[in-house]
């Protein structure tokens, strides 16, 4: 007679190996043996992360500035469409999230064909911003990693406005177009990979992988909201996952103002008169 072995689930197992890791000190992890399952049909969930893909309405972002829609990212193939934005001026959204504690913002951003008015140069690799832990409203709030800030001749970070660090460093800029159009993939089907890590005082700023800033802030920003956004050109957005330590959610209160009873009209006395009848009338 078959016999099937019993199906352990991912948080059985962690459950089980939980004891195991704490004692030993180290990170927990699940491996499989034998036959392998279909990955993918496999769903993997977990807390403090949120990932989008923008493959459904963003309804977790607010429009600050700019066009911001499913749009083609090559006018010359227009078939192929993410969610960006687009300005002559700031095109910006925030996420609504309120997140505090240590926190990682990644982004996967490209550039939109067809803002530089010039034919030669359909992209314009410049001032794609990345801002953590800001106010919600002004993009001159919290941390804000530039990359190809300045004409793309470096890459800043800036605390509330103020820049607090900056490198022309090779790995710190994008392609620059001075020499001419750095060919296709270089430019027109590139995907870049822009991060900001908040973990305790520190602050730090990655391109592609690469570490271009740090920062040792003695006071830090405790809680904020993340916003995207550019300025004068098209931002496209192919995937922004945000991980953070704790989330600050909003207490909504209900007020009942409770009715005022409705006024009491007296009743009128009643006169009653058995010497003097008439009297008595004249007083109804």
């Amino acid at each position: 007679m078959f016999n099937p072995k019993p199906f352990v689930t991912a948080s059985l197992a962690l459950a089980a190996l939980a004891p195991l890791a704490q004692a030993a000190n180290t990170s927990t992890s699940i491996g499989f043996a034998g036959a392998l399952p279909d990955l993918k049909s496999v769903g993997l969930e977990t807390r403090h992360v949120y990932d989008y893909t923008f493959s459904s309405a963003p309804t977790d972002w607010k429009i600050a500035s700019g066009v911001w829609e499913m749009t083609n990212r090559w006018s010359c193939s227009p078939g192929w469409s993410w969610f960006g934005g687009r300005s002559d001026e700031t095109a910006a959204i925030w996420n609504k999230r309120k997140l505090a504690g240590d926190q990682s913002a990644q982004v996967y951003f490209a550039f939109k064909m067809g803002m530089t008015g010039v034919a030669s140069w359909p992209e314009y690799p410049c001032d794609a911003a990345l801002t953590i832990l800001g106010d919600g409203k002004n993009l001159g709030s919290g941390y804000t990693f530039i990359a190809g800030a300045d004409d793309n001749t470096r890459s800043i970070l800036m605390k509330n406005g103020v820049i607090v660090a900056s490198s022309s460093a090779p790995e710190a800029i994008m392609p620059r177009l001075t020499d001419g159009n750095p060919g296709n993939d270089a430019m027109h089907r590139r995907w870049w990979f822009s991060r900001v890590d908040k973990v305790g005082s520190k602050i730090s700023c990655y391109l592609d992988d690469k570490l271009v800033l740090t920062y040792d802030d003695k006071t830090p920003i405790s809680s904020g909201q993340t916003a995207v956004w550019t300025y004068n050109n098209g931002l496209m957005l192919a995937r922004v996952q945000l991980y953070y330590q704790q989330e600050i959610r909003p207490v909504y209160t209900k007020t009942i103002i409770a009715k005022a009873p409705p006024k009491s009209v007296p009743t009128p006395a009643k006169v009653r008169s058995k010497t003097a009848p008439r009297l008595a009338k004249a007083l109804k």
